[in-house]
């Protein structure tokens, strides 16, 4: 399903492309000429890419509440973790927890997008296009002219309300730091069924294991780990650096 465009100019500054693995985090894989190598699992090509290449954002998949709501504060909250990460120092595992929720749904969405919801009994409202961006920048939902609920208005309340199903499991998650002195490690475009979050060339986040340093062997049994659990692409700093297993 393609996404529905904003007005020409997007004049109230709607998000269009939305990242699933935020730029933030993305970036700080980049290597010295800006950017990140990207292998393209379909193609096997390798790609240089920055933090806004469309390979890593989906368009206009959820709505502005969200986007600028609940999202951008679970962001912000695990950026303040990965931002000053040291071996051996407490740090907010919920915060890290909830954004591994956060991005295995967005990364779901992205992969298996939602249509929009028709409702019996009801007549669709008839706004125009600027009322409904107007309504959507105030974080207000609407229902269309057809009597249906935009998708990305669903896919908002779904990723909400799927965010606190998953922190009952991954809630009591104690999160350690990986360190590799040598190798580096790859990301996958999502991780959902182990609990690692790569947060640098360097560092890893891993769920129920403590603080440590790896050998490049372990290094490369990690990197394994994110191959397989990539399902369009896997990125590094410098893919010739990063072993695999």
């Amino acid at each position: 399903m393609t996404y529905e465009k904003t007005r020409k100019e997007n004049p109230l500054q709607l998000t269009v492309e939305q990242h699933f693995h935020t730029a933030h985090a993305i970036a700080k894989f980049y290597n010295t000429n800006g950017n990140v190598e990207v292998k393209d699992i379909n193609t096997g090509e390798v790609l240089h890419r920055n933090k806004r290449a469309k390979i890593f954002s989906t368009k206009r998949n959820w709505d502005e509440r969200a986007e600028k709501g609940f999202m951008a504060q679970i962001e912000a909250d695990f950026h303040n973790q990965i931002d000053s990460l040291i071996l051996g120092r407490p740090r907010d595992d919920s915060a890290i927890s909830k954004y591994l929720a956060l991005w295995r749904l967005r990364h779901k969405f992205h992969l298996e997008r939602s249509s929009d919801a028709p409702l019996s009994g009801v007549d669709g409202e008839y706004l125009t296009k600027k009322q409904q961006e107007i309504l959507e920048k105030r974080g207000i939902g609407y229902i269309n002219e057809r009597a249906e609920i935009p998708a990305r208005q669903l896919t908002g309340i779904q990723i909400q309300i799927g965010v606190d199903q998953l922190m009952q499991t991954l809630g009591g998650i104690k999160w350690g730091l990986l360190h590799s002195k040598k190798s580096q490690f790859l990301c996958a475009d999502c991780y959902h069924r182990v609990l690692f979050i790569p947060v640098s060339p360097v560092l890893a986040l891993a769920g129920n294991l403590p603080d440590q340093e790896l050998t490049d062997a372990e290094v490369s049994i990690a990197n394994h780990h994110s191959v397989n659990s990539a399902s369009q692409f896997y990125f590094g700093s410098y893919l010739e650096k990063c072993p695999i297993a």
